[in-house]
């Protein structure tokens, strides 16, 4: 099976690729983010003797941000360049 060939070099499937996953990131980012904002009650958080009370969807946002951080410091699963 032979893939076409766009002007710049790439071939078309990789470039569909590249748009699934941009859209895919794009919608899993907007569920995240509506379940954070839905969640806006008060929320403690207890880490050994401390004690940290704000508003739910604030933790929420933090664990998607150390997320986001983490999986980018650590790209196991990215395919490694030629």
């Amino acid at each position: 099976m032979a893939t076409q060939q766009r002007s710049d070099g790439a071939d078309a499937s990789s470039a569909s690729s590249v748009n699934g996953r941009a859209i895919a990131a794009i919608l899993i980012s907007i569920a995240a983010l509506m379940f954070v904002f839905s969640n806006v009650g008060p929320a403690t958080l207890r880490f050994l003797f401390l004690q940290f009370t704000m508003p739910a969807w604030g933790w929420f946002l933090a664990v998607l941000i150390a997320g986001v951080v983490i999986g980018s410091l650590f790209p196991w699963f990215r395919p490694r360049k030629k």
